[in-house]
Parts: structure tokens; sequence; C-alpha cells
């Protein structure tokens, strides 16, 4: 069967580029910017950043995000650049030699007092080399690296500067040891289990709830199992109480409160629940937004092939529990076993078979990690680049959201 996205497929031009986003975080696991990143790239990416941004609003992906675009060329971007964004919500990141070269200090200027930050990518080697305009530094992180940053970050003026390709935790607290301020890479893929051990009881007693939601169980024995714990039940209320239900009662019971948020809401809200914070911690759990951005790409890709409501969920539902090996520390199997997940889903999360696994593995390419995406596996799932895109927007729309929820 032709579904619409292998229709458009036929007609789309196999010269549009991947995209991918890169979510940067703080130091306490908070997002703050998306990095954008193409390939191939060409050196002048600025038309393509138009149309990204005009055509298929990227800007819906942010939020109140920051994103960081790669210039190569600061005097074509600023000739060509035209989105509906505010200067402040981009960070330029240039290559440092184009940051040290005097011919382009001008349009680096002109750039900075339009409102652009300027990053430059990579160490200047005085910090007195960079110039006024820009304001921090971009570096790959590696271990030969780290003894030129270190000095470097000891004597240069504070910033958020960013560290990029850091892949596990003791990168992770090296980096903010020295000075970066700005985190990306893939640690949250690799984060210290000392956190998945807290409170398994609660973890547990949440898959224990998705069970019985997924079984359609009666409420009262939903009620019966959230009264066990006083954090859940909180969290529940808080959730019913906000502006996003626009209820404007008072809440009273455990039925009005499950009544108003719907089963298929209640399913993803647990879902979410699984990767937040224990109450202990100071920092946001790395993984929340990651699962959640997994997730909601999972469920638009399945939507652009023309999948029905249920496989959209099934969808959304492997997205989000593909990372919860590394949240538990578990093998992937024993965790989910006790549940009674739709076969399709137990395949392509312990063997990344079927429709729903092969979705899963062009998803975890699609995170700018070690094994990128490639154009040949998107028309592998009948997906083209465009449709990609839009999925994307779609995903990180829904991602950015949810780490915003989690800082309040």
């Amino acid at each position: 069967m032709l579904t619409p996205e292998m229709a458009v497929q036929n007609t789309s031009s196999p010269s549009f580029p991947l995209v991918f986003l890169e979510p940067i975080a703080d130091a306490h696991h908070q997002w703050v910017a998306l990095a954008l990143h193409l390939s191939p790239s060409d050196g002048n990416n600025t038309p393509l950043f138009n149309q990204l941004f005009n055509e298929y609003e990227f800007g819906a992906a942010l939020g109140k995000l920051r994103c960081v675009l790669n210039v190569a060329d600061p005097v074509a971007f600023e000739a060509a650049f035209e989105a509906p964004l505010e200067p402040a919500q981009l960070v330029l990141r240039v290559p440092v030699e184009i940051c040290r070269d005097p011919a382009h200090a001008d349009a680096l200027a002109r750039l900075q007092r339009q409102g652009f930050t300027l990053v430059a990518q990579g160490l200047p080697g005085a910090p007195c080399l960079l110039g006024d305009c820009v304001s921090a530094v971009a570096v790959d992180y590696s271990a030969a690296v780290y003894p030129q940053a270190k000095a470097w970050l000891g004597v240069s003026a504070a910033g958020m500067h960013l560290a990029e390709d850091v892949n596990d935790q003791a990168a992770f607290d090296a980096c903010q040891q020295i000075g970066f301020r700005w985190f990306a890479g893939e640690y949250p893929l690799h984060a210290s289990t000392q956190a998945s051990r807290r409170d398994p009881t609660s973890r547990m007693r949440l898959l224990r709830l998705l069970d019985m939601v997924a079984c359609d169980v009666d409420s009262h024995e939903i009620e019966t199992q959230m009264k066990h714990d006083p954090t859940l039940t909180y969290q529940l209320f808080k959730l019913v109480s906000s502006a996003a239900f626009g209820f404007n009662s008072t809440i009273s019971n455990y039925t009005q409160a499950l009544n108003l948020i719907g089963r298929r809401q209640l399913q993803r809200w647990l879902q979410l629940l699984l990767y937040a914070r224990h109450a202990s911690d100071k920092s946001n759990n790395p993984l929340l937004p990651r699962a959640a951005a997994r997730a909601g790409l999972m469920e638009a890709l399945c939507q652009k092939l023309g999948c029905d409501r249920d496989e959209q969920d099934r969808a959304f539902i492997v997205g989000m529990f593909s990372l919860l090996s590394v949240l538990l520390s578990m093998p992937m199997l024993e965790i989910i076993g006790p549940l009674k997940l739709p076969l399709d889903v137990l395949v392509a999360l312990t063997e990344r078979r079927g429709r729903l696994g092969s979705l899963l593995r062009l998803v975890e390419r699609a995170e700018y990690g070690e094994v990128p995406l490639r154009h040949a596996d998107l028309a592998g799932c009948g997906l083209t680049p465009q449709g990609y895109c839009h999925s994307l927007v779609h995903a990180y729309r829904w991602a950015s959201h949810v780490s915003a929820e989690a800082q309040a």
C-alpha cells in the first residue's frame, strides 16, 4: 500500500539535507538550547536556515529555548538571514579563525549589535584574540584538549562556554569543574547509576500503574494503587489543577482527578514520571526530555506513515520506554517482561524488530550521536527528509515543553 509519505517521496528532492536537533543543557541538566546541524553542509547554510524557520516552523520546536546555528561566513549570514525569530534567541557558532580575523571584525560587531550572541568554535590561544563581540567558546571535548581548555578557561572572562561531545559522566564532571556552563553530547545516556537506584519501589509502582491503565482496569483499582504513594497523589492533583486543564473548581477526590485527566493522558503522564527527578535531587533527570523527544518523534513518524491512532500510541510508548534500561540499570526484558505489552512493542524494545523497531533505530540515529542518521535510513522506513523535518518539529516542541515543565 502506498502511504501518503511514500507518495511524497516519489517527487521529493534527494538533495534535501538531513536535519538534526542536538539538546544543550546547563549544569542542572535543564535544556537551554537546541543546536541545529545539517548533513551534508556546504558552508553557507543561510538559505536553508531561512527555509527551515519559515516553511518548516522550526521556531516552534524551540519554545523558549535558544538555537545554536553554525555560521561559517558571517557576512553571507548577515546579508541573507530572514527568519521570524528574535536575534536574542539565536547563538551563532563561528569558527575561531573567523573570530580572530580582522577582516570579519565589522560583520561580527554588526551581528552583535543586532542582538545575536556570538560563540567561537574552538580555542583562540588567548582571550584577547576573540574581541569584545564574542562572548564564549564552544569546544569539542576530549582528554587531549582538556589541559588547553582548562588553562584557557582559567584566565578567560566568564561566559556560557559550551562543551560538546561530552559522552559520559566523568567528562561532564571534568568540563563543569574547569568552567564550562553548557553541555552537549551523549552523557545522559551513560549517566551515573546512583540516581537510578533511588527509590526503586516508587518506579516499580509506576510501572504497575502503567500496566493497569493499559489493561483498562477499573478506576477504583488505580485509585487504590495511587493512594500508596503520597508524592504521586500530590503530582496528580497538581497536574489537573494546572492551567493546561482549565479546571477552576475544587478537586476533592481521586475519581474526579482521574476522570478529568482521562486514560490516555494519564498513561503519558505516568510514563514521564518514570524519569522525573527524585525529591532529594538538586538537578533534573537528563533522560526525561530525551525520552520525551524519542516518544514524540516515534509518534510523529508513525503518523507520517499513515498508521492508525492505536499504532501511534504504541510508537509513543516504545520511544518513552526505550531508555528505561539506562534509567533503572537493568536489562530491558527484565523491566518490561512483567508488563502485558503488545508483541510489536515488546520486539521493538528488545530486538529492534518490526516497523516500530525500525523506527526506533531511526530515532536513535537521529540523536546526532556516533552512528548518525542517513538518507537511506529514512528511505528504508518509507519516509522523506522533508517529512522527517516536520516530525522533528513536532517532537521537539513536545520535548521542550516537557523540559520546561520539569523545572517548574
